[in-house]
């Protein structure tokens, strides 16, 4: 009955939510505006003041994360959007150098709202280029991890970290958090699957005064081994059981950072275009920004 309920008040609210989605191509095609403030920013500094500000760069980021289109294509897009203006149209060669230079835009928050958020780690693959080459004479190339923390109510990723697949998860938890952290968001819990279930792990949230929920392995030790509170955690699983312990602390909402994975991977595909590792993580942090941005508009 519960399922039926849902599904009927998800159609009552689908018109409003469709406009919702449809609002996410304004976004993309948003005109910039510089005020005089960032105009005087840009001529500050030593040498020659930049012909094109950040703005018309955070722009041209966001338009090519969104529509996924070479630099000499964007420029031609460009040149018709915005050549009735006054802006001067950069040349793709300078696209491509500005948008491999900027730093992805971090949001901030007040704190005000208090944020369960989840974590987790996705494969990005390096190209799509030369398939049939690796599949026929098994060359390997990797591919990237992408580290992420999402809040479980908007699927906006607050965080994140791109290696390389040999490293680990657990061990860039407390970064990915003291990151969210630092910029304002207010965390009380965290969610995580059973690979993050390590003591530093446990003992770092206890720091930090963030309740940690994890997927603790059946047969865990009730001893503290140096880690207390998980040692606490295992023996009020074990008195209560598993599903009822879980339903407690709403590990059930983990499944949060799934669906913004996914998302993420059908608006922008699972493959980066950049060849050199640095231009690799910028072009995934201009994605997360454009990913976020749409989240927005969406809420």
């Amino acid at each position: 009955m519960a399922g039926m309920e849902c599904s009927k008040q998800y159609k009552r609210n689908w018109p409003e939510y469709n406009k919702k989605l449809v609002k996410r191509g304004l976004v993309a095609l948003s005109r910039p505006q510089t005020s005089e403030e960032e105009k005087e920013e840009t001529k500050r500094g030593k040498g020659r003041p930049r012909v094109y500000d950040d703005v018309m760069i955070a722009f041209v980021c966001g338009l090519k994360a969104m529509l996924g289109k070479p630099y000499r294509m964007l420029e031609g897009m460009l040149t018709d959007l915005l050549g009735s203006s006054e802006t001067r149209i950069p040349c793709y060669s300078t696209l491509w150098k500005r948008c491999n230079e900027f730093e992805s835009k971090k949001a901030t928050s007040d704190g005000k709202r208090k944020r369960v958020v989840a974590i987790d780690s996705t494969g990005i693959k390096v190209t799509m280029r030369g398939e049939w080459m690796r599949n026929k004479w098994k060359v390997r190339r990797g591919w990237l991890k992408l580290h992420i923390l999402t809040d479980v109510e908007t699927n906006e990723i607050l965080s994140f970290i791109v290696t390389d697949e040999r490293s680990g998860d657990a061990k860039h938890m407390l970064e990915l958090v003291d990151d969210a952290l630092s910029r304002g968001y207010n965390i009380v819990r965290v969610l995580a699957d059973g690979a993050y279930d390590t003591r530093r792990n446990w003992n770092g949230m206890k720091e930090r005064k963030i309740e940690f929920v994890t997927n603790i392995r059946k047969n865990a030790s009730t001893a503290s081994k140096g880690c207390i509170c998980r040692a606490a955690a295992v023996r009020e699983r074990n008195e209560i059981g598993d599903e009822a312990w879980k339903e407690k602390y709403g590990y059930r909402m983990r499944w949060k950072v799934e669906s913004a994975i996914s998302d993420f991977k059908r608006m922008f595909g699972e493959y980066v275009s950049s060849k050199k590792f640095k231009n690799m993580v910028k072009e995934i942090g201009h994605n997360i920004d454009a990913f976020n941005d749409l989240k927005r508009v969406a809420a």
